[in-house]
């Protein structure tokens, strides 16, 4: 059976959502003039560090509670009695908590990129990013596999898949964050003290 187009309307929506917020979020950014316009063409938020700070403020949160949602219910229906299982709603609660912990951290990181205008805010942004990424997966691993299986199993081949792509993507905006003449242009290369 062939799509029909009212089947790509969510995919359209969330792309005009995502492009009203990137033109938002630009505009406000670029309210505050770059460090060193004069050292790049290309200066104030924009191209690749506008996608960053949209991942980091919406798309990021909201695939992460779609992933969530997703693996709860996979849970429960491969597992048909763990909704009655002592302690099932206390780690509903702790996964949820602690992914709202993350996602304060991902939009204080974007906010910081989108308002500041020194190296400190993108050190701020790399540490975040690799604390929302690889530490925060290992982290829910752990509690989520000890709950189920009784112990941290680490050698599951999701969790393996899951940790190698989030450290190539931390480690791929860290560089790009080090290295980006936007960037440079945009909060500085030296600390502001010195």
């Amino acid at each position: 059976m062939e799509p029909s187009l009212m089947d790509y309307l969510p995919l359209v929506v969330i792309i005009v959502i995502a492009w009203a917020i990137g033109r938002s979020i630009k505009k406000t950014a670029n309210k505050y003039p770059p460090v060193a316009p004069e050292q790049s063409a290309v200066s104030g938020v924009g191209g690749w560090l506008l996608l960053l700070i949209i991942f980091l403020m919406f798309l990021g949160p909201l695939l992460g509670a779609g992933g969530i949602l997703s693996d709860l219910h996979i849970m429960e229906d491969q597992y048909l009695d763990i909704k009655s299982a002592a302690g099932w709603g206390t780690l509903k609660s702790i996964i949820w908590g602690i992914f709202l912990l993350r996602c304060c951290l991902s939009f204080y990181a974007g906010l910081g990129l989108v308002r500041g205008r020194n190296i400190l805010v993108v050190k701020r942004a790399k540490i975040i990013l690799w604390i929302i990424g690889p530490v925060y997966g290992v982290v829910a691993w752990l509690l989520f596999s000890i709950w189920i299986i009784g112990k941290a199993e680490l050698s599951d081949p999701k969790f393996i898949g899951s940790m190698i792509g989030s450290i190539i993507a931390a480690a791929i905006w860290t560089i790009y964050l080090s290295k980006s003449k936007r960037v440079k242009a945009t909060y500085g290369s030296k600390n502001p003290s010195g």
